[in-house]
């Protein structure tokens, strides 16, 4: 027996109930993410604990260190920190894995490049907007900066 084009699509998607997404995409199961979604932004990141003798809050000097990185993203970044681990937070704007820093401005020539990594330890679970324009003046969160940047040349931004 013949099925008429509506019976056909209409077993296709009775067997395909549970299925999300189009293209590609279209086997991935409900409650994981596909198309226009991402995983969390530290999710791949491998975070360090706080050994005993270092303090809570910023450590070192490396957020009072004169000069902005590239800007990366004109828009923040949230994060949900955990009390005890090490977030170095990226200032070159060069690091692959932002807001996190991956070492990339040690791999790579940069020039007049004197920003280092600012590393910072919560004294409890937090959620923070972390800044990815790097203009801050409240490193390494978001003070809103990045409202007032003006669009950068595009011919220079492939340079970069």
């Amino acid at each position: 027996m013949r099925l008429s084009a509506l019976q056909r699509i209409e077993a296709s998607i009775s067997c395909l109930s549970n299925k999300t997404g189009f293209g590609p995409n279209r086997m991935y199961r409900k409650g994981k993410h596909f198309v226009g979604t991402e995983p969390p932004e530290l999710k791949y990141h491998q975070l360090q604990d706080k050994k005993p003798h270092d303090a809570y809050g910023l450590q070192g000097t490396n957020h009072q260190l004169p000069g902005t990185g590239k800007i990366h993203s004109k828009l923040p970044t949230k994060v949900l920190m955990k009390k005890d681990k090490v977030y170095a937070w990226c200032s070159c704007g060069y690091s692959g894995t932002q807001p996190l820093c991956d070492g990339t401005h040690n791999m790579t020539h940069i020039p007049r490049q004197t920003l280092k990594p600012v590393r910072f330890i919560p004294d409890q679970d937090m959620t923070v907007w972390l800044c990815n324009c790097k203009q801050t003046k409240n490193r390494p969160f978001c003070d809103g900066t990045h409202k007032c940047l003006k669009e950068e040349d595009k011919i220079a931004a492939l340079f970069d």
